[in-house]
C-alpha cells in the first residue's frame, strides 16, 4: 500500500486530519533525529571530560589531549551542532505550518 494511502486511512481510523497526521510525524521525525545529535555529540565531547567545542578546542591547543583523533572529533562535534541548528529552523517552519 502506497504511503499516502496509509495515512488517509489512518486519518479516517482515528479522526485526525492528513494534514495533522503528516505534520505531526515530521515534528517527531525532526526531534527523533536531533536527540540522535545531541547524543552523539555529548558521547564525543564526554570522552575529553568537557561540555563545549570551546573547552575541547582550548584542550587540544594546550595540548590535554592528543590532537588525533581530537580534531576529528572536535569537527564532527561541529557538524553535529550544524545539523543540530538546521533541524531547529527545520522544526520552526512545520510548527508554523
Amino acid at each position: 500500500m502506497e504511503a499516502m494511502q496509509v495515512v488517509e486511512d489512518l486519518s479516517k481510523k482515528y479522526g485526525v486530519p492528513v494534514e495533522e497526521l503528516i505534520r505531526v510525524g515530521a515534528e517527531l521525525t525532526l526531534k527523533e533525529r536531533k536527540k540522535g545529535y545531541l547524543c552523539e555529540r555529548l558521547e564525543i565531547l564526554s570522552r575529553y571530560s568537557v561540555t563545549s567545542v570551546q573547552e575541547l578546542e582550548n584542550r587540544i591547543q594546550q595540548g590535554e589531549v592528543p590532537d588525533h583523533p581530537a580534531w576529528e572529533d572536535l569537527i564532527e562535534v561541529k557538524n553535529l551542532e550544524a545539523e543540530v541548528k538546521e533541524i531547529d529552523r527545520d522544526l520552526g517552519a512545520v510548527q508554523a505550518a
